[in-house]
């Protein structure tokens, strides 16, 4: 389980500004769930991936994993992560990019070339392997970012906005390998971003709606699909109910 308790975390913005990115957000997700996070651009979907990820540190409050603090359960277990803004090394082809990514990742040098093979395979991109990664569009780097997630089983992924930059086609493929990746871990957790409400219903079942830094609503959509889009709007413009 994935557990966030009372947390709150600011950024500086010039000399004397503070900015509340989250705050005083509380929050749980089972494990094998997956939870889709939606809110506007600065709700603080980033920066809460970001602290589950180990790679901010909140102010105050506590992140737990299985119980044990986040950024210790991370460098024991490692973690799936899609960031928003992928960034890949320029002068790499992609092949290069994601061996190097399966050594870091903790694969055994002897079954590099078959993992990044199959990653390649399933994302497409077998014929663009030895393309540099400084060349490619933002959908085909979104493609990369992806199968890096498939070099090795998980426990836990989290996708920040994934679909950006996919054309229909791989927005509906990606559907598969979400499944692939479950396939590949049972239990696995997803915490997954994403602006698009109807692509996000298909690949979730539970939904966290995050506004100004705090959890404007929480609801499980295999009981309530019928009210997704009508709740997550009201959540985000209370005024619109009125």
């Amino acid at each position: 389980m994935i557990e966030l308790q009372d947390v709150t975390r600011r950024y500086r913005r010039g000399a004397r500004d503070r900015v509340t990115a989250l705050s005083s957000l509380d929050l749980r997700v089972a494990r094998g769930r997956t939870l889709g996070v939606v809110g506007p651009n600065g709700a603080g979907k980033s920066t809460l991936f970001g602290i589950i990820a180990g790679l901010v540190r909140p102010d105050h409050g506590r992140v737990l994993i299985d119980g044990e603090p986040a950024l210790s359960w991370v460098r024991t277990h490692g973690i799936g992560l899609l960031p928003d803004r992928i960034r890949l090394p320029e002068r790499h082809s992609i092949d290069e990019s994601l061996r190097r990514l399966a050594i870091l990742d903790g694969c055994a040098r002897g079954e590099v070339a078959a993992r990044v093979g199959r990653a390649l395979e399933i994302t497409g991109l077998s014929a663009q392997a030895k393309t540099r990664c400084g060349s490619l569009s933002h959908g085909l780097r979104q493609r990369v970012g992806i199968a890096q997630l498939l070099l090795r089983p998980r426990a836990v992924i989290l996708l920040d906005e994934p679909l950006s930059g996919l054309d229909p086609l791989w927005r509906a493929r990606f559907r598969e390998i979400l499944a692939l990746l479950r396939d590949a871990s049972p239990g696995l957790t997803v915490l997954l971003s994403s602006h698009e409400l109807n692509e996000t219903a298909r690949l979730v079942d539970q939904v966290a709606v995050i506004r100004e830094g705090r959890l404007a609503d929480h609801f499980d959509l295999r009981e309530e699909l019928a009210d997704f889009e009508r709740r997550v709007l009201n959540s985000l413009d209370p005024a619109s109910s009125s």
